[in-house]
């Protein structure tokens, strides 16, 4: 891609819908130019339930976006996730017939491991092992001479029902759709750097309504597994055990939320506020154990999961040396640790580089997916687009036009 490209994606999460608008720079990195998000409601693991509050959060979180940025953007990226996301490794082989191997000769070996069926999506084809002539062969084989190459595909499928949907509610907001980028892929991609690539990693991305395991061999994504449960579960936990609002149960988990339960937490008081019978607020101390005391079980169950889906997986835990731990509740206070103490190995709590806080906008590991997708878009060969025909200065609207836009989001 062209310095001075931009690039601009949609992350559609359980509990927040994030637009980043991104410029590629000289380096073959990309500048931050917009970022908007908002509270996501209308969506349940991924799924979309309600297409007209989707519709109205991507809305009001690209236009938060192009405020910021001060452009107007027509076309983007946007992720898919959830329990129908599947990976399967395939076997490829394609008869070379002794001469060098060429571009057309990878593409046809990948579109061959691809299975058709009328109701899922091929949303990824990775090749992740070659093998020429029985020659095992990790780098990029074009140039070499083979009579048969052979490789290992990761084909990740989603429902196209699921697909369908996403785009519709994208082109109510009047934007077009570009591609579609599995969000555990696009994490692992945000958070695995150059020197992380030499070795396998398992990336576990806490999301709000989901964990995915993702496994990358050296840097190469080759497999998945969900786990149902995330963040929002603990939310839920406290918010019910408590008797506190949604709104203040995340707040309590975000500011004192362990995922361990010390001997000190009995001597630290927190205040709550509590909600009384007639929807009144009254701030009541409690001891810090008492709120941990309900976050460490849903813990301990979410990577009890995880350690269940990995040990069923073809990879097994022996398959990375270590582990990464990324999105917005991989922040709660000691999950490395708790981690650690499951798996017994290495685990990185990895943070979005460099971009503590964009805009007045705190940057965590909440926004990794998207970053993650605009490395994705990068990679991409359909990620070029001129700024002529991505995007347009963003004029302040008039008065009929905001009166149309209103009525359009809310009637």
């Amino acid at each position: 891609m062209k310095p001075g490209q931009i690039i601009a994606v949609v992350d559609i999460g359980s509990t927040k819908v994030c637009c980043c608008i991104a410029s590629v720079a000289e380096d073959g990195h990309f500048d931050i130019l917009g970022v908007g998000y908002c509270v996501c409601f209308g969506m349940k693991h991924g799924m979309i339930v309600d297409m007209g509050l989707v519709s109205r959060c991507i809305a009001r979180s690209v236009e938060n976006a192009e405020k910021t940025a001060n452009l107007r953007i027509k076309s983007v990226y946007v992720n898919v996730s959830g329990k129908f996301v599947k990976s399967e490794l395939i076997n490829s082989e394609i008869n070379i017939g002794g001469r060098i191997i060429k571009n057309e000769d990878i593409e046809k070996l990948v579109y061959q491991g691809t299975r058709k069926n009328s109701e899922v999506e091929v949303i990824h084809s990775i090749p992740i092992l070659f093998e020429l002539d029985s020659m095992v062969c990790t780098a990029d084989p074009v140039g070499m001479f083979a009579n048969v190459l052979k490789a290992n595909v990761n084909v990740v499928t989603v429902p196209k029902v699921q697909i369908n949907n996403i785009v519709i509610s994208l082109s109510r907001c009047h934007l077009d759709v570009l591609g579609v980028v599995y969000g555990g892929y696009a994490s692992g991609l945000s958070v695995l750097n150059d020197e992380s690539k030499q070795d396998n990693q398992i990336v576990v991305d806490f999301g709000g309504g989901i964990t995915t395991v993702n496994f990358f061999f050296k840097g190469v994504f080759c497999g998945l597994e969900v786990v149902p449960i995330g963040g929002q579960n603990i939310t839920k936990d406290i918010a019910y055990g408590i008797n506190v609002s949604r709104s203040n149960a995340e707040r309590l988990k975000t500011l004192h939320g362990e995922a361990f339960e010390s001997f000190d937490d009995k001597k630290n008081m927190i205040l709550v506020p509590m909600q009384e019978e007639n929807n009144t607020i009254n701030l009541q101390q409690m001891t810090k154990s008492d709120l941990n005391v309900i976050i460490q079980p849903r813990v301990e169950e979410i990577f009890g999961l995880i350690k269940e889906k990995i040990d069923n997986s073809v990879f097994k835990s022996d398959f990375a040396r270590r582990f990464v731990i990324t999105g917005g509740g991989s922040m709660l206070t000691g999950m490395r640790e708790f981690m650690f103490q499951i798996f017994k190995k290495p685990v990185d709590v990895k943070k979005v580089e460099d971009r503590s806080e964009i805009f007045g906008i705190q940057i965590g590991n909440d926004f990794s997916t998207a970053l993650g997708m605009i490395k994705f878009a990068l990679m991409s060969d359909n990620a070029a687009i001129s700024p002529q025909n991505n995007l347009e200065p963003k004029e302040d609207d008039g008065l009929l036009k905001k009166a149309i836009n209103w009525i359009e989001n809310n009637l």
